[in-house]
């Protein structure tokens, strides 16, 4: 099956994507973080900022997968700890309604456990999203990451507070799961079924 995307540096062509999604309440309602409307130069200040690479954070632009490579979303990494050997999955943002069918997200992952297991030779990857989040909450166990924490009321947003839920997955875990096949996508959307009917 051939990926519907690809993963690429941000490049200036994609500030006014960035700006738009910045100022989407709807799409920033199930984010960890707090909405803050972006002006134009905040989002190109953004952009330039998450370029190139840097000690503790990488970002990438979600695009499609073809000559034109227009972006529909990011994705990052950040908190990464060269001495305990941990990093985070910072944010994946869909901006594109045409690509936010579940399988971008899947991908999305991927390419972030990959790159932190296999390119950057970590020992632990973990996540945390608001409790009620559908798509991150389900998309733990999809990739076997497990539940290690719940934070009550730890986040107010949207009026009303939210858990947070910590999930995380090992070096160990990654590789196993990956030598039996578990990450190849035709597994992964026959779990994806058996979850949703759950």
């Amino acid at each position: 099956m051939e990926s519907n995307i690809s993963f690429r540096d941000f490049e200036e062509r994609d500030i006014e994507f960035v700006w738009k999604c910045k100022n989407d309440e709807e799409l920033n309602k199930m984010i960890v973080g707090q909405f803050k409307p972006f002006t134009y130069e905040d989002a190109k200040k953004w952009v330039y900022g998450c370029m190139g690479e840097h000690d503790t954070f990488k970002f990438w632009a979600i695009c499609t997968n073809d000559e034109q490579q227009r972006i529909v979303g990011w994705l990052s990494l950040s908190e990464i700890d060269r001495i305990n050997q941990s990093v985070s999955t910072h944010s994946i943002v869909i901006g594109d309604t045409d690509y936010n069918d579940g399988i971008t997200w899947i991908e999305s992952v991927l390419f972030m456990l990959e790159y932190s297991f296999e390119k950057l030779k970590l020992n632990r990857v973990y996540g945390v999203s608001l409790v009620g989040h559908k798509m991150s909450n389900i998309i733990g166990s999809l990739m076997f990451m497990q539940t290690e924490g719940i934070l009550r009321q730890a986040a107010f947003k949207n009026g009303q507070y939210y858990d947070l839920q910590y999930v995380g997955i090992l070096k160990d875990e990654y590789f196993s799961h990956k030598d039996a096949g578990d990450y190849e996508m035709k597994n992964i959307i026959r779990r994806l079924r058996k979850l949703r009917h759950e």
